[in-house]
C-alpha cells in the first residue's frame, strides 16, 4: 500500500536528501510543490529524477505576489501546461497581511491557476489562510479538477458543505503539536480527508518532513478514534482519487 506525503517542497531539498527520503520509506510517494518559476523547474528535474515517487505541482504561492513577480506565475502556466502535469499548485489565496491591491493580484493568478485545471481536469493543490471560504465559492460545484485545501485549520463547517469527490482537506504532520488540527481532524468527512508535512517547513520546533506522515495518519486516527491501519487504507484511497490514479 502507497503512503501518499500531498503537500510537500521537495525542491527545496539535495537530491541526496530527496534519495534518503524515499529509501527510508519505500511505499512514500511525495507530491512535489512549486511556489515560482525556479522551483518549477527544480521541481521537474525532481520527477525525471526520480519517477513515480514523485508526483510535480507547478504553481505560484500567493505570498510572491507582493514581490512584484506576478510574470513568473504566467510562466508557470505554460510550463505546466506544456509537460502536462498531474497536479498544479502550490496557488491559492491569503488574506493575510495584504493591501486590496495585492489581494486583488492574487485573486487573478488564482482563478487562473483554477481555470487551468478545469482545463486539464488535474488536482489543484491551495494555499488558502483565512481566505477558505473565498476559495469554496470559486471553486464552485462542478469541474472536472480536483481540489485540495492544504494545512487546513479553516471552519470545521466547510469540510461537510462541499462536495465530497470533488474537494479534500488535508492534515498535516503539525497535528502533533497544532491543537487547531486536531479538531479540524475530527470534523473531516473520511472521503475527504489526505494528509501531509509541508516538510521542510519549520514549525513550533518541529521540521516538518514526508517521514512523519505515518505519525500523522496514526495521530488523526487517535482524534477520530478510529483504527490506524484503516484509516491509512482510506486515506491511501482518497490521494489515488485525488490525483485522478483511481
Amino acid at each position: 500500500m502507497r503512503v501518499y506525503d500531498m503537500h510537500v517542497h521537495l525542491h527545496e531539498y539535495s537530491d541526496r536528501e530527496v534519495e534518503e527520503i524515499l529509501d527510508a520509506d519505500r511505499s512514500l510517494v511525495v507530491v512535489a510543490v512549486s511556489d515560482d518559476l525556479e522551483s518549477a523547474w527544480r521541481t521537474l528535474d525532481l520527477w525525471h529524477t526520480f519517477g513515480g515517487r514523485v508526483v510535480p505541482c507547478l504553481g505560484f504561492h500567493p505570498w510572491n505576489v507582493r514581490e512584484g513577480r506576478v510574470w513568473e506565475a504566467w510562466e508557470v502556466l505554460r510550463l505546466a501546461y506544456r509537460y502536462g502535469v498531474p497536479c498544479l499548485g502550490e496557488a491559492g489565496l491569503d488574506r493575510r497581511f495584504v493591501d486590496e491591491y495585492t489581494w486583488r493580484v492574487q485573486n487573478e493568478v488564482f482563478d487562473a491557476f483554477v481555470q487551468l485545471a478545469e482545463d486539464m481536469g488535474v488536482m489543484l493543490n491551495i494555499h488558502a489562510p483565512d481566505a477558505w471560504r473565498h476559495v469554496a465559492h470559486r471553486i464552485g460545484w462542478t469541474s472536472r479538477a480536483r481540489f485540495m485545501y492544504h494545512w487546513y485549520t479553516g471552519p470545521a463547517t466547510l469540510p461537510r458543505a462541499l462536495p465530497e469527490g470533488r474537494v479534500w482537506f488535508s492534515i498535516n504532520s503539525a497535528i502533533r503539536v497544532q491543537e487547531k488540527s486536531v479538531r479540524v481532524a475530527r470534523e473531516i468527512p473520511l472521503r475527504s480527508l489526505v494528509v501531509e508535512s509541508d516538510g521542510p517547513y519549520n514549525y513550533r520546533g518541529l521540521r516538518l518532513s514526508p517521514l512523519m506522515v505515518r505519525e500523522t495518519v496514526k495521530l488523526v486516527a487517535e482524534a477520530r478514534g478510529e483504527d490506524p491501519g484503516r484509516l491509512m487504507e482510506a486515506i491511501s484511497l482518497n490521494s489515488e482519487r485525488l490525483l485522478g490514479l483511481l
